[in-house]
């Protein structure tokens, strides 16, 4: 695990009261995924263009969430297949808070990414009947009978464009659970730039200039296919390829 305590406190911190503006529940996701020790230099090169978020003199945040699924797993591959319309179903807890928010994250065919959520008292271990409800009422109610398929934790930075609607989150030390069964994933980290419209990005122009492509896999569809290998996964097969070139063997 790299130190980066140095590199982020040389970024001007910036409150979560500060950046109510930049919640972007509808929003154009660009996604990277990087090698952990590239982000140290990185993080040096936008320190400028960018605030962090600091919450209670922390600069790094513990995430943890359990996602649902059907128990043939028909929400991860509505993702495999490429359905344009599909969604995903977590609670989220910010562990530093406490608060946690159960979440419909749907795509749409214009690929925009939408959040729906609500606030809960804690990540509820099966659906409540008003859960059940919420879901109901924000997606298509094709599936039923949903179960918890992954937990997933991770440390996230999260960092604030200082002259647009932009937040960028890098997720470090990812670690996914399911029946027992745990897998780490130490060496990569994901990063999200979230915009309310494509416009200038400082991370996304370095990016280009570091020739880093584009890589839009899911943590949760990387949780899934790690865990279960028997599920189809064909179509994420260069994605996956794609890792195991940055130094990490998902298999």
């Amino acid at each position: 695990m790299i130190d980066l305590s140095l590199t982020l406190s040389s970024f001007v911190p910036i409150s979560l009261e500060a950046m109510d503006h930049v919640k972007l529940l509808d929003r154009i996701d660009t996604k990277y995924i990087l090698r952990e020790n590239e982000l140290k230099e990185y993080l040096h090169s936008v320190k400028s263009q960018y605030s962090l978020l600091v919450i209670g003199g922390k600069l790094v945040h513990p995430y943890e969430t359990l996602y649902f699924d059907t128990p043939d797993f028909n929400l991860y591959q509505m993702h495999h297949n490429g359905i344009r319309n599909r969604y995903k179903l977590r609670c989220r807890k910010y562990v530093d808070s406490g608060i946690s928010f159960f979440e419909v994250k749907s795509k749409t065919n214009t690929s925009r990414t939408v959040k729906k959520r609500i606030q809960v008292a804690d990540i509820p271990e099966t659906l409540t009947e008003p859960l059940n409800q919420y879901i109901s009422t924000h997606t298509p109610n094709v599936y039923h009978d949903f179960v918890p398929s992954l937990r997933v934790f991770f440390d996230r930075i999260t960092l604030v464009n200082k002259q647009a609607s932009e937040r960028l989150t890098i997720d470090l030390n990812l670690r996914y659970i399911s029946n027992g069964i745990e897998k780490k994933i130490e060496r990569i980290v994901v990063v999200e730039v979230k915009q309310e419209n494509h416009s200038v990005s400082p991370f996304r122009l370095l990016m280009k200039m570091q020739r880093h492509p584009q890589n839009y896999i899911s943590k949760y569809c990387l949780g899934v296919m790690c865990l279960n290998k028997d599920l189809k996964m064909n179509r994420f097969k260069q994605k996956m390829n794609t890792l195991n070139k940055l130094g990490y063997d998902t298999h």
